[in-house]
Parts: structure tokens; C-alpha cells; sequence
């Protein structure tokens, strides 16, 4: 009875998370400084976040992510495609469950080529996200991989919220999520947008919608001196 239950909730997913677009509007001082459009399938999340007109003099960017998941959304290749003012990735890491290594290859640079320990459920920021919104757990526990560099993201729902947003007025679960660091290496270089977001000094709050649809329709990453906004402007499930 259990395995039919388990089975169900996976189709109910799938079915429910079929195909989808939504447009993001990151904010910083009140300021829009990117903007981030994400297509999701039920095997796929495709995201591309361009710094806007007024923010690329200060701080350009225009980067691609791709990732292909299996069930419960446990990644098995991420693509990233970073083109920042003053830096360039394009690599593939491949996820490796069977021996638990990932392994990332660059398109640019061979010596940046590695390969590193993993966990049976790692996910990327990206990934993360989708369990996060259809997750039936009010806390929990997911481990990300920043980077080669693996961060126990603990997450909780702390509380239910009316919110208004470009789509109405929605009920929301809020979530807050803090990180541990796992892996004990310095820090490589890379993206502004996902990476930057794993610290231990600062927080990430969630709004995740109160329906099947499990939009998130805003999000507060809480730094010093100013916390950074993402906000939802557009959502179409196709």
C-alpha cells in the first residue's frame, strides 16, 4: 500500500509540474537589477537571468543554467553558462549516483576539470528549489552542491501568509532556510545568481504558494547591509 501511495504522489507531481514558464524580477535597494526567466518540464529546468539596462554598468550579466533531474528531482547533469563583467564558466557536471561522484568538465579551461564526493540525494540550487515547492515536509533537510563544495540546507516552514503578488492575493507558506557547510575547501569562484546565496552568515526566506502549483512567488536573502528581493512578475502553466 505504501509503494502504490509513493508511486501516486510521483505521478501527481509530474502531472502537476508538466510545463511551465515564469518570469522573476530580482531587486536590490528597491532597484531591479535582474531579471530571470525559468521554463520548467517535468524532467528539466531551463533558466536565463540577464542583469538589467540599469545594472549591467555596475555589475554585467547574462547566465544559462540548465538541468535535466529524475525523480523527486535529483539532478543528473547541470549546465552553466556564465557570462558576469569579469568572468566566464561553461561547464557540464555530471552526477554519478551509482559510485556517488559528480564530475564536472569545463568547456573553457581543462585544469578547472574535477571530480568529487556526492550523496544519494545532492541537488543543485536549482533542483533544491523545485523539491522544495512540492515537498509535503514542513522542515527538512537537503544537501546542495555549490559548486563542488556540498552545504546542508535546513529548511523549515515557519509561517502561512496572505501575500499580494503580481498574480493576486495568494496564500503562502513562508519558509526559512539556513546553511552548514560540509565540505571543508575554500570557496572557487563562480555566479552571482545561485552560488553566492550558500553562506552561514546569512538566511534565505521562501514564499512558496499554498497550492498544488507550489509557485515561489517571492524570496528575502537576508545579508548585510541590504537584504536582496526576487519577485514573480509572470506565470503561465502551459
Amino acid at each position: 500500500m505504501k509503494k502504490i501511495s509513493i508511486v501516486f504522489l510521483i505521478l501527481l507531481t509530474l502531472l502537476l509540474f508538466s510545463e511551465e514558464k515564469m518570469e522573476l524580477l530580482i531587486r536590490y535597494l528597491g532597484i531591479p537589477v535582474v531579471k530571470v526567466l525559468m521554463h520548467t518540464t517535468e524532467d528539466s529546468v531551463w533558466v536565463h537571468a540577464k542583469s538589467t539596462k540599469l545594472a549591467s554598468i555596475a555589475a554585467n550579466m547574462d547566465n544559462i543554467y540548465t538541468i535535466n533531474y529524475q525523480n523527486d528531482f535529483i539532478p543528473k547533469k547541470y549546465r552553466k553558462k556564465i557570462d558576469q563583467k569579469d568572468y566566464s564558466e561553461n561547464r557540464i557536471t555530471y552526477y554519478d549516483r551509482e559510485n556517488m561522484i559528480a564530475r564536472r568538465i569545463s568547456k573553457i579551461d581543462s585544469a578547472k576539470n574535477t571530480t568529487y564526493n556526492i550523496t544519494a540525494d545532492t541537488r543543485d540550487f536549482f533542483s533544491a528549489l523545485s523539491f522544495l515547492r512540492f515537498t509535503k515536509k514542513s522542515s527538512g533537510t537537503i544537501t546542495l552542491d555549490a559548486n563542488r563544495l556540498l552545504w546542508q540546507a535546513n529548511y523549515k516552514s515557519i509561517k502561512k501568509e496572505n501575500l499580494k503578488t503580481s498574480l493576486g492575493k495568494i496564500d503562502c507558506n513562508k519558509y526559512e532556510i539556513e546553511f552548514v557547510k560540509d565540505t571543508k575547501k575554500n570557496r572557487e569562484r563562480s555566479d552571482m545568481l545561485t552560488n553566492n546565496l550558500v553562506d552561514e552568515d546569512k538566511k534565505l526566506y521562501l514564499w512558496i504558494t499554498d497550492d498544488s502549483r507550489g509557485i515561489p512567488v517571492k524570496a528575502q536573502f537576508k545579508m548585510s547591509p541590504f537584504s536582496v528581493y526576487w519577485f514573480i512578475t509572470q506565470y503561465e502553466n502551459l
